[in-house]
């Protein structure tokens, strides 16, 4: 703002002010002033447009990095555990007939196992506690025995505790109080363990001699999981690769690119249920196009709707056509700088959060996207991130042969 008042100054100074009668020197001394200083704040202010222009994007929000490929058996592990604990009974009941033979091998008074998830997130899969205590207290707060169970890879037994309470935070307003502990580590993964937590309220209770056979018995308990989860991975593929073939057969009975564009745009509205999803291309289907179209947009009000053209140097849904990358955001409100969805005049983000698009392509070239948006934030997964860039994929191998078995590339607009 200041730079345009000078300006302004600047330029009404060079018309209101008459030098003829200075002399040549004068004249010169003024004029160059004048000019120079109006070049100078063309300057800045042409440096400050710059300036904004790359800095938008370096305030973007830092997505987590993801290769274009599928994930892996074992990068899948944490999601898999933790849906397998919530539709699989198999392996809860597994996992408690497993508790049991523990503890009837060493018999304690109260039991405990945790499953430790990457972020040492603690989720109690199961416990067994004498009648007379309550329910346990540990949620929310740091289990100090775990760390412990680390520090001596993965086995601990302690017979002479002195303030157990401290150690098993369990029983905070009752009378017991642990004078003995047995500690176990399941290692499942590097970040995701089980741990079984066993007590006694008398010392030189459990029995070290016991490592051997409560080793084998966690070696059956880390088999068993990882062929459930991975016939759960096998069972995800299987389900996964028919929506693949589904949509492909659905494509395939496309005779225009228009109808090819409705059938991508309903398949994904039912497979994501976003909030809102856009669909566009480059202007008039022109590689060297420095705006986009908006072609589909569906659901969520705002003024980005059908038709609407947008520079792709200027916003989030632009950059992904202009720099051929996906982006996946769990909250684009999420910081200190307002981050634009497709231009730099945009003030409001209008409730959405989450921000998820893929490039589409023809010919290698990134000529549209496909964004996902949502108004919860950490709607989207890497998973589901994955799973647009191959669904994209299949639609622009549609695109690709249904411009070129009518040979007409405008009807992308049609």
């Amino acid at each position: 703002m200041q730079n345009f008042i000078i300006l302004t100054i600047l330029i009404i100074i060079g018309v209101l002010v008459n030098p003829e009668s200075w002399g040549f020197w004068g004249k010169f001394v003024f004029k160059l002033l004048d000019l120079g200083g109006i070049a100078l704040i063309l300057y800045f202010l042409w440096k400050d447009y710059q300036q904004t222009e790359t800095t938008i994007e370096e305030r973007m929000p830092q997505e987590e990095q993801q290769s274009n490929t599928d994930n892996t058996f074992f990068e899948n592990k944490a999601l898999l555990l933790n849906k397998s604990l919530h539709q699989n009974p198999e392996i809860i009941e597994f996992l408690r007939k497993q508790f049991s033979v523990i503890w009837h091998l060493v018999l304690p008074h109260n039991g405990y196992l945790f499953l430790m998830l990457p972020g040492r997130e603690l989720i109690l899969v199961h416990k067994n506690v004498r009648e007379d205590l309550p329910g346990s207290q540990w949620k929310g707060r740091i289990i100090p025995a775990i760390d412990l169970i680390d520090n001596t890879k993965g086995f601990l037994v302690e017979n002479h505790l002195e303030n157990g309470n401290t150690l098993l935070p369990f029983y905070e307003g009752t009378s017991f109080e642990p004078k003995s502990f047995l500690g176990l580590r399941t290692d499942v993964d590097s970040d995701i363990h089980f741990y079984w937590l066993f007590d006694a309220e008398v010392y030189d209770f459990f029995n070290d001699e016991d490592r051997p056979v409560l080793h084998k018995i966690n070696d059956a308990v880390l088999g068993f999981v990882n062929k459930v989860l991975l016939a759960t991975q096998l069972k995800a593929e299987h389900i996964q690769n028919g929506k693949f073939l589904t949509l492909a057969r659905q494509l395939l009975g496309a005779s225009s690119v228009s109808t090819a564009k409705s059938i991508f745009v309903d398949f994904l509205i039912n497979e994501f249920q976003a909030s809102k999803l856009t669909l566009a291309f480059r202007k008039n289907f022109e590689a060297k196009a420095e705006f986009a179209q908006i072609h589909y947009a569906v659901g969520w009000d705002d003024p980005f709707k059908e038709g609407i053209e947008f520079p792709l140097a200027e916003g989030l849904n632009g950059w992904v056509i202009l720099k051929n990358r996906p982006y996946l955001l769990d909250n684009i409100d999420k910081g200190e700088y307002f981050i634009p969805r497709f231009n730099r005049s945009e003030k409001s983000n209008y409730g959405l959060r989450s921000f998820l698009s893929v490039p589409i392509h023809f010919e290698d070239q990134a000529m549209g996207m496909i964004t996902l948006e949502d108004t919860k934030a950490n709607k989207f997964s890497l998973e589901d991130k994955t799973k647009l860039i191959n669904y994209a994929g299949i639609f622009s191998g549609a695109l690709k042969r249904l411009i070129k078995e009518k040979q007409i590339g405008g009807e992308i607009n049609g």
